[in-house]
Protein backbone atom coordinates (compact mmCIF):
# COMPACT_ATOMS: atom_id res chain seq x y z
CA UNK A 1 0.00 0.00 0.00
CA UNK A 2 2.88 2.41 0.82
CA UNK A 3 4.48 2.00 -2.50
CA UNK A 4 1.69 2.46 -4.72
CA UNK A 5 0.64 5.66 -2.83
CA UNK A 6 4.37 6.79 -3.60
CA UNK A 7 3.51 6.19 -6.95
CA UNK A 8 1.01 7.94 -7.48
CA UNK A 9 2.38 11.11 -5.83
CA UNK A 10 5.50 11.13 -7.96
CA UNK A 11 3.57 10.46 -11.11
CA UNK A 12 1.62 13.42 -9.67
CA UNK A 13 4.79 15.66 -8.94
CA UNK A 14 6.33 14.86 -12.50
CA UNK A 15 3.20 16.10 -14.00
CA UNK A 16 3.31 19.51 -11.85
CA UNK A 17 7.30 20.05 -12.72
CA UNK A 18 7.00 19.17 -17.24
CA UNK A 19 4.96 22.71 -17.31
CA UNK A 20 7.31 24.19 -14.69
CA UNK A 21 10.19 23.27 -16.94
CA UNK A 22 8.84 24.14 -20.08
CA UNK A 23 8.00 27.92 -18.69
CA UNK A 24 12.01 28.20 -17.68
CA UNK A 25 13.18 26.93 -21.10
CA UNK A 26 10.93 29.40 -23.01
CA UNK A 27 12.33 32.11 -20.41
CA UNK A 28 15.64 30.95 -21.26
CA UNK A 29 15.40 31.17 -24.65
CA UNK A 30 13.65 34.56 -24.68
CA UNK A 31 16.43 35.81 -22.58
CA UNK A 32 18.89 34.64 -24.57
CA UNK A 33 17.62 36.32 -28.03
CA UNK A 34 16.92 39.52 -26.06
CA UNK A 35 21.15 39.21 -25.38
CA UNK A 36 22.34 38.47 -28.79
CA UNK A 37 19.53 41.70 -30.08
CA UNK A 38 21.29 43.36 -27.45
CA UNK A 39 24.77 42.52 -28.69
CA UNK A 40 23.85 43.18 -32.37
CA UNK A 41 22.95 46.68 -31.69
CA UNK A 42 25.81 47.67 -29.42
CA UNK A 43 27.97 46.50 -31.97
CA UNK A 44 26.34 47.95 -34.74
CA UNK A 45 26.45 51.59 -32.97
CA UNK A 46 29.65 51.06 -32.16
CA UNK A 47 30.93 50.89 -35.42
CA UNK A 48 29.08 53.82 -36.79
CA UNK A 49 30.78 55.73 -33.76
CA UNK A 50 34.19 54.97 -34.96
CA UNK A 51 33.39 55.37 -38.43
CA UNK A 52 32.32 59.05 -37.87
CA UNK A 53 35.06 59.64 -35.64
CA UNK A 54 37.44 58.57 -38.15
CA UNK A 55 36.05 60.43 -40.36
CA UNK A 56 35.77 63.90 -38.28
CA UNK A 57 38.49 63.37 -36.53
CA UNK A 58 39.52 66.73 -36.42
CA UNK A 59 36.01 68.50 -36.49
CA UNK A 60 34.01 67.95 -33.16
CA UNK A 61 30.46 68.91 -34.60
CA UNK A 62 26.87 68.35 -33.16
CA UNK A 63 24.33 66.49 -35.17
CA UNK A 64 22.94 70.30 -35.89
CA UNK A 65 25.74 71.76 -37.15
CA UNK A 66 26.69 68.50 -39.45
CA UNK A 67 22.84 69.03 -41.30
CA UNK A 68 23.55 72.74 -41.61
CA UNK A 69 26.35 72.09 -43.54
CA UNK A 70 25.49 69.24 -45.38
CA UNK A 71 22.71 71.77 -46.68
CA UNK A 72 25.79 74.40 -47.59
CA UNK A 73 27.47 72.46 -49.86
CA UNK A 74 24.40 71.17 -51.45
CA UNK A 75 23.76 74.94 -52.90
CA UNK A 76 26.96 75.64 -53.32
CA UNK A 77 28.04 76.73 -56.72
CA UNK A 78 26.33 74.86 -59.60
CA UNK A 79 29.33 72.53 -60.39
CA UNK A 80 28.77 68.97 -58.67
CA UNK A 81 32.17 68.02 -58.78
CA UNK A 82 33.17 70.88 -56.64
CA UNK A 83 30.37 70.09 -54.16
CA UNK A 84 32.67 67.11 -52.57
CA UNK A 85 33.41 67.90 -49.28
CA UNK A 86 37.12 69.06 -48.70
CA UNK A 87 37.14 68.36 -45.26
CA UNK A 88 38.96 64.84 -45.09
CA UNK A 89 42.19 65.68 -46.91
CA UNK A 90 43.88 63.74 -44.63
CA UNK A 91 42.40 60.29 -45.31
CA UNK A 92 44.20 57.04 -45.12
CA UNK A 93 43.67 56.03 -48.47
CA UNK A 94 45.90 58.36 -50.47
CA UNK A 95 47.73 57.24 -53.34
CA UNK A 96 51.05 57.97 -53.35
CA UNK A 97 53.43 58.24 -56.30
CA UNK A 98 56.75 58.38 -53.89
CA UNK A 99 56.00 55.71 -50.92
CA UNK A 100 57.57 57.78 -48.96
CA UNK A 101 55.72 60.79 -48.41
CA UNK A 102 54.58 61.17 -44.79
CA UNK A 103 51.01 61.16 -43.76
CA UNK A 104 49.11 64.34 -45.00
CA UNK A 105 48.49 67.20 -41.69
CA UNK A 106 45.25 69.19 -43.10
CA UNK A 107 43.05 71.48 -41.54
CA UNK A 108 39.60 72.48 -41.84
CA UNK A 109 39.37 76.27 -40.31
CA UNK A 110 36.15 77.28 -39.46
CA UNK A 111 35.35 80.91 -41.07
CA UNK A 112 35.83 82.65 -37.58
CA UNK A 113 39.34 81.66 -37.50
CA UNK A 114 40.35 82.69 -40.47
CA UNK A 115 38.77 86.15 -40.29
CA UNK A 116 40.90 86.41 -36.60
CA UNK A 117 43.06 89.18 -36.19
CA UNK A 118 46.59 88.02 -35.29
CA UNK A 119 49.02 90.71 -35.39
CA UNK A 120 52.60 89.90 -37.11
CA UNK A 121 56.20 90.17 -35.90
CA UNK A 122 57.57 91.58 -39.01
CA UNK A 123 54.83 94.66 -39.67
CA UNK A 124 55.90 95.23 -43.55
CA UNK A 125 56.20 92.01 -44.20
CA UNK A 126 54.53 91.92 -47.96
CA UNK A 127 58.08 94.63 -48.85
CA UNK A 128 60.24 91.58 -47.12
CA UNK A 129 58.55 88.76 -49.52
CA UNK A 130 59.15 91.85 -52.96
CA UNK A 131 62.15 92.75 -51.98
CA UNK A 132 64.47 90.01 -51.37
CA UNK A 133 66.98 89.49 -54.89
CA UNK A 134 67.93 86.62 -56.52
CA UNK A 135 71.29 85.46 -55.90
CA UNK A 136 72.65 84.02 -59.37
CA UNK A 137 72.77 85.13 -63.00
CA UNK A 138 69.53 84.57 -64.94
CA UNK A 139 69.60 83.59 -68.44
CA UNK A 140 67.57 85.75 -70.09
CA UNK A 141 68.01 84.53 -73.79
CA UNK A 142 64.36 83.18 -74.26
CA UNK A 143 61.59 84.98 -74.16
CA UNK A 144 57.58 84.63 -74.63
CA UNK A 145 57.52 88.65 -75.64
CA UNK A 146 54.83 89.59 -73.69
CA UNK A 147 52.67 86.25 -73.79
CA UNK A 148 51.16 85.27 -70.26
CA UNK A 149 51.61 81.55 -70.66
CA UNK A 150 51.15 80.61 -66.78
CA UNK A 151 49.25 81.41 -64.40
CA UNK A 152 49.73 80.91 -60.05
CA UNK A 153 46.63 81.40 -58.46
CA UNK A 154 46.08 80.04 -54.61
CA UNK A 155 42.61 78.32 -53.41
CA UNK A 156 43.45 78.63 -49.71
CA UNK A 157 44.51 82.28 -49.71
CA UNK A 158 45.15 82.88 -46.37
CA UNK A 159 47.91 79.77 -45.42
CA UNK A 160 50.11 81.86 -43.33
CA UNK A 161 53.73 81.22 -41.81
CA UNK A 162 54.31 80.71 -37.82
CA UNK A 163 57.68 82.81 -37.62
CA UNK A 164 55.67 85.60 -38.85
CA UNK A 165 52.51 85.21 -36.48
CA UNK A 166 52.45 86.41 -32.74
CA UNK A 167 51.25 84.90 -29.81
CA UNK A 168 50.77 81.60 -31.56
CA UNK A 169 52.83 78.25 -32.15
CA UNK A 170 49.68 76.15 -33.61
CA UNK A 171 49.49 75.13 -37.03
CA UNK A 172 45.53 75.28 -37.21
CA UNK A 173 45.95 79.09 -36.09
CA UNK A 174 48.31 79.65 -39.33
CA UNK A 175 45.95 82.49 -41.38
CA UNK A 176 46.26 85.90 -41.95
CA UNK A 177 45.04 88.31 -44.25
CA UNK A 178 48.10 90.02 -45.74
CA UNK A 179 50.73 87.55 -44.35
CA UNK A 180 49.74 84.91 -46.36
CA UNK A 181 50.94 82.16 -49.54
CA UNK A 182 49.79 84.57 -51.96
CA UNK A 183 53.27 86.54 -51.31
CA UNK A 184 54.68 83.21 -52.07
CA UNK A 185 53.00 83.01 -55.17
CA UNK A 186 53.87 86.35 -56.41
CA UNK A 187 57.48 85.65 -55.62
CA UNK A 188 57.34 82.71 -57.97
CA UNK A 189 55.61 84.94 -60.27
CA UNK A 190 58.48 87.43 -60.74
CA UNK A 191 61.31 84.61 -60.56
CA UNK A 192 59.97 82.96 -63.57
CA UNK A 193 59.21 86.06 -65.80
CA UNK A 194 62.85 86.47 -64.84
CA UNK A 195 63.31 83.74 -66.73
CA UNK A 196 61.54 85.46 -69.93
CA UNK A 197 58.38 82.89 -69.25
CA UNK A 198 55.01 85.60 -68.84
CA UNK A 199 53.32 84.73 -65.66
CA UNK A 200 49.68 85.96 -64.52
CA UNK A 201 49.48 85.54 -60.82
CA UNK A 202 46.45 86.08 -59.08
CA UNK A 203 46.18 86.95 -55.50
CA UNK A 204 42.54 87.56 -55.15
CA UNK A 205 41.52 86.79 -51.25
CA UNK A 206 39.37 83.87 -51.89
CA UNK A 207 38.11 83.73 -48.00
CA UNK A 208 36.96 87.19 -48.25
CA UNK A 209 34.81 85.86 -51.54
CA UNK A 210 33.57 83.48 -49.62
CA UNK A 211 32.08 85.20 -46.65
CA UNK A 212 30.68 87.77 -49.17
CA UNK A 213 28.84 84.59 -50.12
CA UNK A 214 28.06 83.28 -46.84
CA UNK A 215 29.96 80.56 -47.69
CA UNK A 216 32.43 78.12 -45.41
CA UNK A 217 36.09 76.75 -46.22
CA UNK A 218 35.07 73.70 -48.12
CA UNK A 219 33.87 76.04 -51.18
CA UNK A 220 37.35 76.97 -51.53
CA UNK A 221 37.82 75.42 -54.87
CA UNK A 222 34.52 76.14 -56.50
CA UNK A 223 35.27 79.65 -55.79
CA UNK A 224 38.97 79.99 -57.59
CA UNK A 225 37.54 77.69 -60.33
CA UNK A 226 35.87 80.69 -61.31
CA UNK A 227 38.90 82.71 -61.99
CA UNK A 228 40.56 80.09 -63.62
CA UNK A 229 37.76 79.81 -66.55
CA UNK A 230 37.61 83.75 -66.13
CA UNK A 231 41.37 83.61 -67.48
CA UNK A 232 41.10 81.04 -69.70
CA UNK A 233 38.43 83.23 -71.70
CA UNK A 234 40.61 85.99 -71.54
CA UNK A 235 43.72 84.72 -72.31
CA UNK A 236 44.44 81.34 -74.84
CA UNK A 237 48.01 81.40 -74.40
CA UNK A 238 47.65 80.02 -70.64
CA UNK A 239 49.49 76.97 -70.73
CA UNK A 240 50.83 76.07 -67.19
CA UNK A 241 48.89 76.40 -64.29
CA UNK A 242 49.68 76.19 -60.67
CA UNK A 243 47.60 76.68 -57.48
CA UNK A 244 49.97 77.42 -54.93
CA UNK A 245 49.31 76.27 -50.97
CA UNK A 246 51.41 75.87 -48.07
CA UNK A 247 52.15 72.31 -46.05
CA UNK A 248 50.31 72.47 -42.64
CA UNK A 249 53.02 70.13 -41.50
CA UNK A 250 56.43 71.33 -39.14
CA UNK A 251 59.46 72.25 -40.39
CA UNK A 252 60.90 69.18 -39.87
CA UNK A 253 58.99 67.44 -42.66
CA UNK A 254 58.39 70.70 -45.06
CA UNK A 255 62.67 71.61 -45.06
CA UNK A 256 65.88 70.44 -46.26
CA UNK A 257 69.33 71.51 -46.19
CA UNK A 258 71.05 72.06 -49.64
CA UNK A 259 74.27 73.32 -50.40
CA UNK A 260 74.53 74.33 -46.94
CA UNK A 261 71.47 76.27 -46.70
CA UNK A 262 67.88 75.70 -45.85
CA UNK A 263 65.08 75.23 -48.67
CA UNK A 264 61.54 74.68 -48.60
CA UNK A 265 60.51 71.36 -49.41
CA UNK A 266 58.20 71.49 -52.05
CA UNK A 267 55.02 68.70 -52.57
CA UNK A 268 52.71 68.39 -55.79
CA UNK A 269 49.01 67.22 -55.28
CA UNK A 270 47.13 66.14 -58.43
CA UNK A 271 43.66 64.95 -58.67
CA UNK A 272 42.20 61.84 -60.20
CA UNK A 273 38.35 62.42 -59.83
CA UNK A 274 38.17 63.43 -63.71
CA UNK A 275 38.59 61.85 -67.38
CA UNK A 276 42.30 62.78 -68.48
CA UNK A 277 43.68 63.58 -64.93
CA UNK A 278 46.58 61.08 -66.27
CA UNK A 279 47.74 64.24 -68.24
CA UNK A 280 48.41 66.31 -64.96
CA UNK A 281 49.96 63.45 -63.63
CA UNK A 282 52.15 63.10 -66.41
CA UNK A 283 52.70 67.36 -66.22
CA UNK A 284 53.57 66.60 -62.41
CA UNK A 285 55.68 63.81 -62.60
CA UNK A 286 57.90 65.46 -65.12
CA UNK A 287 58.79 68.35 -62.55
CA UNK A 288 59.20 66.67 -59.85
CA UNK A 289 61.60 64.55 -61.63
CA UNK A 290 63.86 67.62 -62.87
CA UNK A 291 63.33 68.83 -59.23
CA UNK A 292 64.81 65.16 -57.56
CA UNK A 293 67.69 64.76 -61.13
CA UNK A 294 69.05 68.30 -59.60
CA UNK A 295 68.02 68.80 -55.93
CA UNK A 296 67.24 65.25 -54.59
CA UNK A 297 65.07 65.56 -51.53
CA UNK A 298 63.71 69.31 -52.56
CA UNK A 299 60.86 67.66 -53.59
CA UNK A 300 58.65 65.34 -51.69
CA UNK A 301 56.57 63.96 -54.74
CA UNK A 302 53.56 63.86 -56.17
CA UNK A 303 50.58 62.39 -53.86
CA UNK A 304 47.10 61.20 -55.55
CA UNK A 305 43.63 61.74 -54.66
CA UNK A 306 40.27 61.21 -55.59
CA UNK A 307 36.47 62.08 -54.62
CA UNK A 308 37.32 59.72 -51.01
CA UNK A 309 40.51 61.91 -49.84
CA UNK A 310 39.49 65.37 -50.99
CA UNK A 311 37.97 67.27 -53.79
CA UNK A 312 39.39 64.69 -56.48
CA UNK A 313 39.15 67.55 -58.67
CA UNK A 314 41.32 70.83 -57.91
CA UNK A 315 40.00 72.52 -61.28
CA UNK A 316 42.73 70.97 -62.75
CA UNK A 317 40.32 69.44 -65.21
CA UNK A 318 40.52 72.82 -66.88
CA UNK A 319 43.60 72.32 -68.26
CA UNK A 320 45.93 68.98 -68.96
CA UNK A 321 48.39 71.00 -67.44
CA UNK A 322 47.85 72.18 -64.34
CA UNK A 323 48.68 70.94 -60.76
CA UNK A 324 48.73 72.16 -57.21
CA UNK A 325 52.29 72.62 -55.54
CA UNK A 326 52.84 73.18 -51.79
CA UNK A 327 55.50 75.44 -51.29
CA UNK A 328 57.12 74.86 -47.60
CA UNK A 329 54.86 74.58 -44.35
CA UNK A 330 53.82 76.57 -41.43
CA UNK A 331 57.60 76.73 -40.28
CA UNK A 332 59.45 78.47 -43.46
CA UNK A 333 61.30 81.75 -43.52
CA UNK A 334 61.00 83.87 -46.28
CA UNK A 335 64.53 83.03 -46.95
CA UNK A 336 63.84 79.37 -47.18
CA UNK A 337 60.49 79.96 -49.38
CA UNK A 338 62.52 82.14 -52.15
CA UNK A 339 65.66 79.86 -52.18
CA UNK A 340 62.79 77.30 -53.08
CA UNK A 341 60.95 79.53 -55.40
CA UNK A 342 64.10 80.87 -57.62
CA UNK A 343 64.83 76.61 -58.24
CA UNK A 344 61.45 75.85 -58.75
CA UNK A 345 61.17 78.95 -61.10
CA UNK A 346 64.34 77.37 -62.94
CA UNK A 347 62.44 74.19 -63.60
CA UNK A 348 58.93 76.02 -64.95
CA UNK A 349 61.35 77.59 -67.51
CA UNK A 350 63.32 74.59 -69.04
CA UNK A 351 59.92 72.52 -68.64
CA UNK A 352 58.05 75.11 -70.93
CA UNK A 353 60.96 75.32 -73.02
CA UNK A 354 62.63 72.40 -73.98
CA UNK A 355 59.39 69.67 -73.23
CA UNK A 356 58.44 67.70 -76.29
CA UNK A 357 55.46 69.81 -77.80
Amino acid sequence: MFTRKGNKKNEKNKTKIKPLLKFLLFIAIFLFIMWLMIVFFLSFFYDSDKLEGTIFEENSHSLTSLKSETLKKIFDFTNPQDKIDDSITNADNESKTHTNIEDRDEFQPTMENLFKDRDLTIKNIDALFKSIKSPKEIDSSHSTFGKEVVYIYHTHSRESFLPYLKDTLKPEEAYHETANITLVGEMLGRAIERRGVGTEVDSTDIVEMLALRELDYSSSYAASREFVQSALKENNDLDLFFDVHRDSLNKDSTTIKLNGENHARLLFVVGTGYEGFENNLNFAEALDKMLSAQYPGLSKGVIQKDGRSGNGVYNQDLSPNSVIVEIGGVDNTVEELHRTTEIFADVISNYYWHREK
